[in-house]
């Protein structure tokens, strides 16, 4: 395990003692809170992990905003303070403050959270290089595009990818509500300021290899986002993750991602609405790489036969068919949708992303006989 550097800053003699007697040999703890740190920051590399106090801040979101800015990417920032209140925890979580510890401090309890931080890390520091990022986008609007962005990112998890997924809908994304996630606030400011630094700070973690960035669910802004700098904002996530998978396009976002997308998939459901949505995509992605995929998740009549959905579409083949769930609808409550996929379908998602994640098709089934 590799080694990491500590640092402190807390207002008060008594709680500065504890951290004193639980940090590690040539760790730095001095008096101080989080305007400090972030001073200090300013003009030095950041350490490892940072402990921070917020007493005596008026406004402590701000300052924490004001230390993240000027530390390394993976600096763990933990946080500690007279307050014991749970809606300041989760303010601070969803500002990247990775543990929140109320005084008193206790030398255990302040080793444990050391330890928990440390551990994100190492898992950080043995992820594999990622190489040939592939890019997902998922079209197809009020056709279930939500669901089936979070089956493929829980069914490419299950085979050992790293998955970063994107919603760029800001006003009714609803894919941090399936995987019962809350996005990291600010995605839109980073693309507004075209900060590519700010982004890693955004990612909220669904699981261990499942990032999100998203806007917030209840942003409620009649204010148009600033998608200009979204290219490069891709370009720098991509790092992170085998397999990008973006939801919420318009037309024109889908034109601007063109350069930097290796499929479509062009989402429909067998209703003569949902054909005219399918062939309207197609048409806007002419001369793209474009996968078609039928989503019958809901329970709808009958409403177009197969015949009638090929020659919508030309004769042409589906890629993907997912079917009728009965239990779809409570998995997705419970922020869990892939507890609803027959092994079936799940088998036929992972044939359809192994070309996209470079796995064999049949995989697990070989893991299984060598089991």
């Amino acid at each position: 395990m590799a080694e990491h550097s500590f640092a402190a800053f807390v207002n008060d003699n008594e709680n500065l003692a504890v951290v004193r007697q639980a940090q590690q040999e040539g760790a730095h703890a001095r008096k101080g809170n989080v305007r400090e740190a972030a001073r200090v920051y300013q003009r030095s590399v950041s350490p490892d992990v940072v402990l921070v106090d917020l007493d005596g801040e008026q406004n402590p979101m701000a300052h924490v905003g004001s230390l993240l800015g000027v530390c390394r990417p993976d600096t763990v920032v933990l946080a500690t303070g007279s307050e014991n209140n749970v809606a300041l925890a989760n303010e601070l979580y969803r500002g990247g403050v990775f543990l929140y510890l109320p005084k008193p401090l206790d030398a255990g309890g302040l080793r444990r959270g050391l330890s928990e931080s440390r551990a994100v890390q190492d898992e950080t520091a043995e992820r594999p290089t990622i190489e040939g990022t592939r890019v997902l986008v998922v079209v197809g609007s009020g056709m279930g595009t939500t669901t089936v962005t979070a089956l493929l990112a829980r069914v490419a998890e299950e085979l050992g990818r790293y998955v970063l997924c994107m919603d760029l809908d800001a006003h009714f994304g609803a894919l941090s509500l399936a995987f019962d996630t809350e996005p990291v606030r600010g995605f839109a400011q980073a693309l507004e300021r075209g900060d590519d630094q700010a982004l890693d700070r955004l990612v909220a973690r669904v699981s261990p290899r499942i990032g999100l960035v998203a806007h917030p669910f209840d942003r409620v802004s009649g204010a148009a986002v600033n998608y200009d700098a979204l290219p490069g904002a891709l370009q720098t996530l991509s790092t992170q993750a085998h397999l990008v998978l973006v939801r919420g396009v318009s037309p024109p976002l889908a034109r601007l991602l063109r350069p930097y997308v290796s499929n479509y998939l062009v989402l429909f459901e067998p209703t003569p609405a949902g054909l005219s949505v399918g062939m309207r995509w197609l048409q806007v992605l002419e001369g793209s790489g474009a996968s078609l995929v039928v989503n019958e998740t809901r329970p709808l009549p009958t409403l177009v036969a197969s015949d009638q959905i090929q020659a919508a579409f030309a004769g042409r083949d589906l890629d993907l068919r997912i079917p009728y769930m009965r239990t779809m609808a409570r998995a997705m409550a419970l922020g869990e949708p892939e507890e609803a996929l027959p092994r079936r379908s799940r088998e036929a998602m992972e044939k359809f992303l192994a070309p996209l994640l470079g796995t064999a098709a049949g995989a697990r089934d070989e893991e299984a006989d060598e089991g």
